[in-house]
């Protein structure tokens, strides 16, 4: 009985996992944090900043409260429907501003991986929206493919349902506003 799982109204959900995520930060900004150490008994959470390079410590209820996600690369090429490189030559062009980086813990001068905003994925997609994909077209209009709209990505990052509605042959996406 004891391995059987447990189903009922008395089953806690499990929450997402915490590792990286986005801080307000007095006077600093929205920063990027990596959860180090939680103690839920003493209410909280040890993170490290990678902007500011230190240990931080906060209540871990108000960092529930206020936290903000933090994307890596391979879900921001996935959410908008571009690959790794297009992703990379937009930042590394100058076209979109860096997001935060983090480091190895130990050698903090070397870059480790991207880690992107919703801000960051917004900005992302509104450059994006803006560059023709493949050949360029005689007429010189701009066609970015299989791009995402703003409000289908801000339903993808927030992972809200998305429903599309059929008309004729096209199903096009429509919003409800959700339940509380």
């Amino acid at each position: 009985m004891a391995d059987e799982k447990r189903t009922g109204q008395n089953v806690r959900k499990k929450s997402r996992p915490l590792n990286y995520f986005y801080l307000d930060v007095a006077n600093h900004g929205l920063l990027l944090h990596k959860k180090l150490h939680i103690n839920r008994g003493a209410d909280m959470i040890t993170t490290w900043c990678y902007p500011l390079h230190k240990r931080i410590a906060y209540t871990y209820t108000d960092v529930r409260r206020r936290k903000r996600p933090a994307f890596n690369m391979s879900q921001v090429c996935q959410m908008i429907g571009r690959g790794r490189t297009t992703v990379e030559t937009a930042i590394t062009d100058g076209m979109i501003n860096e997001p935060q980086w983090t480091y190895g813990l130990s050698n903090q001068e070397q870059k480790f991986k991207y880690m992107f905003s919703e801000n960051d994925v917004l900005a992302l997609h509104a450059y994006l929206s803006t560059v023709h994909r493949g050949r360029p077209r005689k007429d010189g209009l701009i066609t970015p493919q299989s791009l995402p709209t703003v409000r289908e990505l801000r339903a993808i990052m927030r992972n809200e349902t998305i429903l599309y509605v059929k008309q004729g042959d096209e199903f096009v996406p429509t919003w409800q506003a959700a339940d509380f």
